[in-house]
């Protein structure tokens, strides 16, 4: 009898998570989702992914395998969450021009730094916070020829470092990271540091592991559930962030102790005066605000400032690596820029923002590094704020949206021989360089890099110094060139090491 009591318990209570489970269907499933491969229950595609990168073949590659078989839009399920792959340009634009296709995921970056940010925010806090930082960020003269001066400080700061090797083999990573992220930081805080400077060196440090560990396609900071899984890396991921927040908050601190109204000297000043002008002179965000402005709060300014950091400085030091990279397999390709850079500049001085409409080619190899690099194959994922559809098929509310950047820069159809190396692509036939709609390294719509113009700036900047002032060989006896990358938030070659002979 206990026995009949027992199983009709466990009868009734499998029926009754049943009819849930189908309530739930019937009010959430949409009309018309987009296709896509079937998955475990609650796990979803997670093992097959997971499985799929532990073989070494990174999110990027086994999406476009996806796209083959189910078209360009389809959809996985991770966990609860639906998620829909991109993977041509016509669905990517259409789908990011979608104002309600705009927002954000939950990510761990928020939960880590203890603070939204630009990047990280949706709805209106996202508005005023963007619209504040290009703002202030053209006022600061970033993407405006007045700031190349300060880029080309690092610029001579660099090749001084470099020159320093005196031949030697080395692994160009640390300079590279040191010199892009001095340029932000001069943004941000009005500071730069010296490569050798310990400080700087653990930021970097903290902010290298935290892209690795983050997973291929920086599946960690969008799937934060993924942490419960072993091996996850999480404790590392964040005692990394904790360090991170840790030099934020004493710049931070610094420049309120030392704030003048009247001499804004960075970004981090003038933010502290919008929140002192947003909530009284205190300078702290405790009660309502005094302005309608009121998400540009001391709750957002570490994110924001830590976003500016990762994103002015991770993804550009990742292409220009793959940069010296593609020069040293490309032999004729770097024998060539430098022969327009001596033809355009000559050989007193280093190239200038002013001699860039006339280096066609050396702005095209840029472009081709960056097509072929792919330093940020998925982008950053969108999150569907309603019920919408895109090319006909439903979108449900909080699907995720995953542009995969590096099946558009691989497809047939847009880039003839696309795995080949060929700046001459972006040539037309009186041999001027032409950007295609299609190549979209920084994104496209209104969530676009927000350092895009402060990139394209320092990528020119510091190739062309390095074309112009040294030939980069393979070392001796060095092993083999690989062109394969390494996932994680980023995408970037696999640790290598240069030779640089100085140009006379």
């Amino acid at each position: 009898m206990v026995y009949l009591l027992w199983f009709l318990d466990i009868r009734t209570l499998i029926l009754g998570i049943l009819v849930v489970l189908f309530l739930m269907w019937l009010r959430y499933k949409p009309r018309n989702l987009p296709p896509g491969p079937w998955g475990l229950p609650i796990l979803g595609s997670i093992p097959a992914i997971v499985l799929a990168v532990r073989r070494g073949v990174q999110p990027h590659q086994i999406f476009d395998e996806y796209a083959q078989k189910y078209g360009p839009v389809f959809r996985v399920r991770m966990f609860t969450t639906t998620v829909v792959v991109l993977n041509d340009f016509p669905s990517i634009k259409a789908a990011f021009q979608n104002p309600r296709l705009n927002d954000r995921p939950h990510m761990l970056l928020t939960e880590a730094l203890k603070s939204d940010g630009v990047v990280m925010a949706s709805g209106e806090p996202w508005v005023q916070l963007r619209s504040f930082c290009l703002t202030v960020l053209r006022s600061l003269g970033v993407g405006k020829s007045s700031f190349e001066e300060q880029i080309a400080v690092e610029g001579q700061a660099l090749l001084t470092e470099i020159a320093s090797y005196k031949e030697r083999p080395f692994n160009p990573k640390p300079q590279l990271s040191n010199a892009v992220l001095n340029v932000i930081c001069a943004v941000v805080f009005s500071q730069r540091y010296d490569y050798a400077d310990r400080e700087i060196r653990e930021l970097i440090d903290g902010l290298l592991s935290i892209v690795k560990q983050l997973g291929a396609g920086g599946a960690l900071n969008f799937f934060p559930g993924l942490r419960h899984l072993p091996y996850s890396g999480m404790d590392k991921v964040l005692g990394n962030y904790d360090k991170v927040v840790q030099f934020l908050t004493k710049q931070i601190d610094a420049h309120r102790a030392t704030l003048d109204a009247e001499n804004m000297r960075d970004f981090t000043d003038v933010y502290l005066k919008e929140i002192q002008q947003n909530y009284g002179s205190n300078g702290t965000d405790v009660g309502s605000p005094l302005t309608a402005r009121s998400h540009l709060s001391e709750g957002n300014l570490v994110g924001t400032i830590g976003n500016l950091l990762i994103a002015g400085s991770v993804t550009t030091s990742a292409t220009l690596q793959w940069g010296l990279l593609y020069m040293m397999v490309y032999q004729e390709v770097q024998k060539r820029v430098q022969a327009e850079i001596d033809t355009v500049v000559g050989r007193n001085r280093l190239p200038r923002l002013a001699d860039k409409p006339n280096l066609n080619y050396t702005q095209a190899v840029i472009w081709e590094i960056q097509r072929l690099g792919s330093v940020a194959p998925l982008g950053v994922s969108h999150a569907a704020g309603a019920d919408t559809q895109l090319n006909g098929m439903d979108i449900p509310k909080d699907a995720l949206l995953v542009a995969n950047l590096w099946a558009v820069f691989r497809d047939p159809k847009l880039w003839p021989e696309p795995g080949q190396f060929k700046p001459e692509r972006f040539l037309d036939c009186e041999g001027k360089a032409v950007k295609p709609e299609e190549l979209i390294p920084f994104s496209t719509g209104r969530r676009s890099c927000i350092g895009e113009f402060l990139a394209k700036m320092e990528l020119y900047i510091f190739f062309s110094y390095f074309m112009h002032q040294f030939e980069v060989r393979k070392p001796d006896n060095s092993t083999p060139l690989s062109l394969k990358g390494v996932g994680g938030l980023t995408y970037e070659p696999m640790p290598f090491e240069i030779r640089v002979i100085k140009r006379d």
